[in-house]
């Protein structure tokens, strides 16, 4: 359903007017949430843990200047399918701020560096040979050993460690045979040296199907960090954040983390911390969008055991982000307007920014971006030693980096440590049923309900975050209380079912 039909539906389902919501978590999922819930009569409050608004949305400005510019250390892309994102950047009246992002491999300029041999990613194809001799020593055809090359290529640079040994297994036990008997002619561009990957994975499915389940997840993920439909907002994802902040008349408390949540049979008791001091409150109705990484370190009461099941076992993927601001983008030089390099060792990902900053106030490039296993071992140095170990393992790519001056400011964020998150974002590859996962983490207790990237089918994305938000909305204001006549509830409810059936047929 659009985000419209949703709200909608929410309204009509509003016959218990004038509810009083406490929404746990200042992110996108609560902010929505306290708009909408606002908008339709009912009475909100958020408590946030952090000391800041904005959860996994954090744009890290180098100065207070205007113009100032700025690294995204947390949600950086928007994808073109994103329609509920795309709705509130709309009604946030940011549309004018929306324009391409240009994301890793479409930028033929930017560098690769395979333990130690760096080349251009338009030049790839020619080292290919000696990178994988275990694919190209094969029997099998030219076109075959260069597709499987590039997938292994696209896979390392994003992938963490974990699956990157998945598809070297899945490469020599099956998927060279399945790559083999498939026409490959049409995800080559025209001079037959790279590779389609969203086009061969979206036409050949039974291909995804032959991965192992973590790997075909996996890939579905690349499809949409590589598709060339990406968009940012201009200026920061935070004037997202900053934007529904100033929409909603709501209070918003920070530095209340809460301790202890209490499920009793028509109302929720939150614990929390305020300067120190453990406080109680008793609230009619909860909506909590903390990441379960955090929950499962609260008392927590009145839960069913599937529900402390779902909070025990959701997985969350650690993230780290390095961003440098430089005294001048000195890779435009080199053809540069944006895209990624592959920096390798451990810091994998380098992102060039595709928006224009003030030449007078510098540049900024986000030198690492890494998931999984290789975000633990940064997120576990100082920040010191990790930006030291960035600077040198990129300087390998720009050597730049070490000329004096170069480097004016450093930022980075572990979001495997970072207290409030205890993670990047939940990942669904090794779960053989991920739609019962985010189900069952969205499911309420009473009347606590739940929202987060980790409650929808779009982990990872703002797009998830809000839309469980949406579906969490429905949930509270279509819920009964014991004042609610049963034949009212009833005639209600069938009469929001019957709309809903409508809409998902049409």
């Amino acid at each position: 359903m659009d985000t419209k039909f949703m709200l909608e539906m929410a309204q009509f389902a509003n016959f218990e007017p004038g509810k009083k919501i406490t929404i746990l978590g200042a992110g996108i999922a609560g902010l929505v949430a306290a708009r909408e819930l606002e908008r339709m009569g009912h009475e909100v409050d958020i408590m946030e843990a952090s000391p800041r608004i904005g959860g996994r949305v954090w744009t890290h400005r180098f100065s207070n200047e205007p113009d100032a510019p700025y690294a995204e250390l947390g949600a950086m892309r928007i994808p073109s399918s994103h329609q509920h994102t795309l709705h509130y950047v709309k009604e946030m009246g940011l549309n004018d701020k929306l324009c391409k992002f240009m994301t890793v491999f479409e930028e033929e300029n930017a560098f690769m560096n395979m333990e130690g041999n760096l080349f251009r990613m338009k030049d790839a194809a020619n080292f290919f040979s000696t990178r994988y001799p275990e694919i190209f020593t094969s029997n099998y055809s030219q076109q075959t050993k260069l597709f499987a090359a590039w997938l292994k290529t696209i896979v390392n640079t994003i992938s963490p460690g974990s699956l990157r040994d998945s598809l070297d297994q899945d490469l020599r036990s099956h998927l060279m045979d399945e790559l083999e008997r498939l026409d490959l002619t049409p995800y080559f561009n025209t001079n037959g040296e790279t590779i389609d990957l969203q086009k061969f994975v979206q036409e050949n499915p039974g291909f995804r199907a032959r991965c192992s389940k973590a790997l075909d997840t996996f890939l579905g993920d690349i499809v949409t960090e590589t598709s060339h439909d990406l968009l940012q907002v201009k200026g920061g994802t935070q004037l997202l954040i900053d934007r529904l902040v100033e929409s909603i008349s709501a209070p918003i408390k920070c530095n209340q983390p809460v301790v202890a949540i209490k499920v009793r049979s028509n109302y929720t008791e939150i614990d929390y911390l305020e300067n120190g001091q453990k406080q109680t409150r008793r609230c009619d109705y909860v909506l909590c969008t903390i990441p379960f990484s955090v929950m499962r370190k609260m008392e927590l009461e009145g839960f069913d055991q599937r529900k402390i099941d779902s909070i025990n076992n959701t997985v969350y993927c650690p993230a780290t982000k390095v961003a440098f601001h430089t005294k001048e983008n000195f890779w435009s030089q080199q053809g540069i307007k944006g895209g990624a390099s592959f920096s390798g060792a451990g810091v994998r990902q380098t992102y060039y920014p595709s928006v224009k900053f003030n030449p007078e106030r510098g540049s900024v490039m986000l030198a690492s971006y890494t998931i999984g296993d290789d975000a633990d071992r940064l997120g576990n140095m100082s920040e010191q030693q990790r930006h030291s170990y960035v600077k040198e393992v990129v300087s390998n790519v720009h050597p730049e980096l070490q000329q004096s001056g170069m480097i004016l400011q450093t930022a980075s964020i572990a979001w495997g440590n970072y207290e409030w998150s205890a993670g990047g974002c939940t990942v669904h590859w090794d779960e053989e049923n991920y739609t019962a996962s985010y189900l069952e983490a969205a499911r309420p207790q009473n009347t606590l309900f739940f929202a987060g990237e980790h409650c929808s089918k779009y982990p990872a994305w703002l797009q998830g975050s809000i839309e469980s938000a949406l579906e969490a909305i429905y949930d509270i204001v279509s819920h009964r209380s014991a004042s609610i006549p049963t034949t009212t509830y009833s005639n209600n409810v069938q009469t929001i079912q019957k709309r809903a059936q409508v809409a998902v047929a049409a």
